[in-house]
């Protein structure tokens, strides 16, 4: 599978996170979408020290098989589309944001906000099989974090800063493997 055939299965999503985006915009409610400089320059500190920390890592062992494994499973994704990730946070964070919005988060809506959120944390968890079972069921906890940090900073903040992360470990990866 080529660019072209990723991009060509990727782009009604891309589509969908944008209307997502302009929506909330139109709905007078781009302070949800906004971005924040301190916080993105804070979190590119933290993936500096990640990255390093995954160069030595990687530098000590080299041969483990689970890092290998998902090392080769990641490599496969060509880096430029990490910079269409926006719409993971747009379609799934995004709109369980505005459902607390909508409904509120009085103690009789906490079961609705409960199950919706763990059907979209496990849908979103399928769509990272590909990394493996332990890691898709890791990232599904990416869901409710960037909830959070979405009411905290912003939810274009958010996008940005998982742009950034997913971009930095997959060239990371591509340099370690010597792709």
């Amino acid at each position: 599978m080529d660019l072209k055939d990723i991009a060509l299965q990727m782009f009604p999503y891309w589509l969908l996170g944008a209307a997502v985006l302009l929506a909330t915009y139109f709905a007078g409610l781009k302070e949800v979408i906004r971005v924040e400089k301190p916080p993105i320059l804070k979190f590119i500190k933290f993936l500096c020290i990640l990255t390093v920390y995954r160069v030595i890592l990687f530098a000590l062992f080299p041969n483990f098989g689970p890092f290998q494994d998902s090392a080769k499973n990641v490599s496969i994704i060509p880096w430029p589309l990490t910079l269409t990730v926006f719409w993971e946070d747009a379609c799934h964070g995004l709109p369980l944001f505005m459902l607390q919005r909508l409904i509120g988060t009085k103690k009789w809506t906490w079961p609705i906000h409960g199950l919706i959120t763990a059907m979209v944390m496990f849908e979103f968890g399928l769509g990272h099989l590909y990394q493996g079972v332990a890691a898709a069921c890791m990232l599904s906890m990416y869901i409710p974090y960037s909830i959070y940090m979405g009411k905290k900073v912003g939810f274009g903040t958010v996008m940005v800063c998982h742009t950034l992360f997913d971009l930095t470990t997959i060239l990371t990866i591509k340099f370690l493997l010597g792709a």
